[in-house]
């Protein structure tokens, strides 16, 4: 009988480049959910467009959950939640994107000092292996 840990044994230790997109894959299929919210609201409730929106929304959700668990399966916890942060930037993205919302040079430093930290976990992880 092993003393090994089976969940350490799973873990990916390596940050590489098709991780974090895997990771990154997951935070877009997240933010999605957002779009569908911010569309949701400019329909009378419980209309067509309504229901809509909200299913897909639901959809996302769903999406999210099944890959965010694949996720944390394959990932150290620390590493996935840190690299989950970064919807902020992809959520802003959209803002511009597909609302023609404004963004401030507030909201550009504060998801600098988010990749900043982001940056900071990585290179640890990348440490540790």
């Amino acid at each position: 009988m092993e003393n090994e840990n089976p969940n350490e044994s799973r873990k990916q230790k390596k940050i590489t480049l098709l991780s974090l997109a895997v990771i990154q894959a997951g935070v877009i299929v997240y933010t999605m959910s957002g779009i569908c919210s911010k569309m949701t609201s400019n329909y009378d409730p419980f209309s067509f467009n309504w229901l809509f929106w909200i299913g897909l929304e639901v959809c996302a959700l769903g999406v999210y959950a099944v890959f965010w668990q694949q996720i944390i399966k394959r990932f150290d916890l620390s590493i996935a939640y840190a690299n989950r942060a970064f919807a902020i930037f992809w959520s802003m993205l959209w803002a511009i994107l597909l609302f023609r919302e404004k963004i401030t040079p507030a909201n550009v430093m504060g998801v600098l000092i988010i990749f900043a930290g982001i940056m900071l976990v990585n290179s640890e992880a990348g440490r540790e292996s």
